[in-house]
């Protein structure tokens, strides 16, 4: 997996750029994108997608000018409407071009991400499986997961929760935060392991 991270926007949100044989995915383009602009023209990658896991706006801030480059912006539905609630009108970023589906793949050069829809942390949350490789935006993060008051829901969280824990997946890379492994999460990280209840949320 080719893979380089930048950590951008306000929230230092973990931006992830994917390329395989000279496309490239950029996932949660959440600030100033120059750095990764400037690493896509380096590395002469075509922008296929430009993806965010949801709508908050330290996941879309960068995606009107990762546009300008080039590549389809993809959100979930559920989700479109996060967008504004955050934004100074000036700075609004454009409507997705299409709708992040579960279950569709999404190719770039020899690879593709697998759509999971992840609901949660907001409604549209959606997490991208590249080969046993799990991008889970806020859903998940070492030691701990992302809230739900924000235009989320806790009991569909739980749901999320669980069915992470039974994918077949290795490492997890949050939107925020280090990456992590999901073994070691569901070992340690008390919203996984029991020691918190949802009622303790």
């Amino acid at each position: 997996m080719n893979l380089k991270v930048f950590v951008i926007g306000p929230l230092n949100t973990n931006c992830y750029v994917l390329w395989d044989k000279g496309e490239a995915v950029v996932i949660d383009p959440g600030g100033d994108p120059r750095s990764v602009i400037e690493f896509l023209r380096e590395g002469n990658l075509k922008l296929k997608y430009i993806i965010s896991t949801h709508g908050h706006f330290d996941h879309v801030l960068g995606v009107k000018a990762l546009k300008a480059v080039g590549g389809k912006f993809l959100l979930n539905h559920d989700d479109v409407d996060l967008m504004p609630l955050y934004f100074d009108w000036r700075e609004l970023p454009p409507n997705p071009d299409d709708e992040l589906r579960d279950g569709d793949q999404l190719g770039f050069g020899d690879k593709y991400v697998i759509v999971i829809h992840t609901p949660g942390h907001t409604l549209g949350s959606t997490s991208l499986m590249l080969d046993k490789a799990l991008f889970t935006g806020d859903t998940l993060f070492k030691g701990s997961v992302g809230r739900y008051d924000l235009g989320g829901d806790k009991e569909k969280l739980v749901n999320t929760l669980d069915l992470i824990k039974n994918m077949k997946v290795d490492e997890i890379y949050p939107g925020h935060g280090e990456n992590t492994k999901l073994e070691d999460e569901i070992k340690s990280n008390p919203f996984l392991n029991g020691v918190l209840t949802p009622d303790d949320w």
